[in-house]
């Protein structure tokens, strides 16, 4: 891993095909399902300020707010203490240039390496405007937004999941969750982020690539785990998405607000056809209504096919997948075109009896318990809607 990341630092120029990064199966020391803001928030900030060397986040939302501003004196901290912080935004999520400027000042002044993925604009700078660097042209960042969430401290633990660093996952307004992983895995998550980074012009030293990438012992047995990263031009977790769902013999529960993709969802409904027993969390009010209507145009058949639709109460806005007991995925992709096939998305897939069941103790059963049966559509507008939105899901 090591060499790779030593090839990337010293690229003259990182191109956008660079991080169209696949992985061989690799090793989770540890894994963990935290659930809700409240739950994931304090044990990703004591991470970050256990932090010796490094501190890494790739973040498609971090705005200021109660949970924002605890994230930034952490950062903050540790940069005051010579530890390398760098931070790699969405614009659109984060909007760094406008309604979070001062925040992002702070940040910037604080001595923190900020850098901004630009979907929208053809020509910007790759660092907030408040840092003065120059623009230059953006045309391979064009429609491509960075959806991505995750932490990466000292090269050794890795957060993935779908929460931005936000207010409204801290309250519980939006129900989420991540993934902690510590062990050799956390390589395939730095490489990813030291890609990006060098791809935004960002510097790294050869000579701390060492320090970003610490040996592992092999000798000690882990979980099997490999992280999944969609690039444009590159989509390791839609397709190992489709094969979970292909490979279902018994149980599939599938967690994700927005399914609007009707190859997946008749992959979903295939699967309950054959006997496998699904259950599909979704939200009950989503704030994408577009993907929602796709989404519920498809009901009468998943239900026909005995697919459990349940919707929880909250914004549910986790996007996960657990196989027959034996085969969790999690991160950021949702199920729809842009998430599945143009966006910057990070999963983590870890093969565990044991994680698979924590996370039906930690999330699935609770969120059952509290969420109300899908319904098939009813009434010719509501259908008609339905059946619109869903032709057009491949541009949702």
């Amino acid at each position: 891993m090591s060499d790779r990341a030593r090839a990337l630092v010293r690229a003259a120029v990182v191109r956008r095909s660079d991080l169209e990064l696949v992985f061989d199966e690799s090793a989770a020391t540890t894994a963990e399902v935290h659930v809700e803001g409240r739950n994931f928030y304090p044990p990703m900030l004591h991470d970050i300020a256990s932090a010796r060397a490094s501190v890494h986040i790739n973040q498609f939302g971090f705005r200021p707010g109660t949970i924002g501003k605890a994230f930034a004196e952490a950062l903050l901290a540790k940069a005051g203490e010579g530890v390398a912080v760098r931070l790699v935004v969405d614009s659109r999520g984060s909007d760094p240039d406008g309604s979070s400027r001062e925040f992002y000042e702070r940040l910037l002044h604080g001595g923190i390496d900020v850098r901004v993925v630009r979907a929208t604009q053809p020509r910007a700078p790759t660092q907030p405007l408040a840092a003065g660097s120059p623009s230059r042209w953006n045309l391979g960042h064009l429609a491509h937004i960075d959806h991505r969430k995750l932490v990466v401290v000292d090269g050794t633990i890795g957060w993935v999941g779908g929460a931005g660093v936000e207010d409204h996952f801290q309250d519980g307004r939006f129900h989420d969750l991540f993934l902690r992983v510590t062990g050799p895995v956390v390589s395939q998550l730095q490489l990813v982020f030291v890609a990006t980074y060098r791809w935004l012009g960002g510097d790294i030293a050869t000579d701390g690539v060492d320090v970003l990438f610490p040996a592992f012992d092999e000798v000690r047995p882990g979980l099997p785990a490999v992280v999944l990263h969609n690039a444009p031009g590159s989509h390791p977790i839609t397709d190992t998405i489709a094969r979970m769902l292909d490979e279902a013999r018994s149980t599939l529960d599938v967690v994700n607000p927005y399914v609007a993709d009707r190859g997946m969802i008749r992959r979903i409904e295939r699967a309950a056809r054959r006997g496998v027993g699904v259950r599909l969390f979704v939200p009950a009010d989503a704030n994408n209504w577009a993907c929602a209507a796709a989404q519920q145009h498809h009901h009468r058949a998943l239900l026909d096919a005995g697919v459990s639709i349940l919707e929880h109460p909250a914004m549910l806005h986790a996007k996960a997948i657990v196989r027959d007991g034996e085969e969790v995925i999690a991160g950021t992709c949702n199920l729809e075109a842009w998430s599945l096939r143009r966006f910057f998305e990070i999963d983590v897939l870890v093969r565990s009896r044991e994680l698979a069941a924590q996370f039906d103790e930690r999330f699935s059963a609770p969120a059952e318990a509290v969420s109300r049966p899908g319904m098939a559509l009813v009434g010719a507008r509501q259908r008609l809607r339905g059946a619109a939105f869903a032709a057009l899901s491949p541009l949702l």
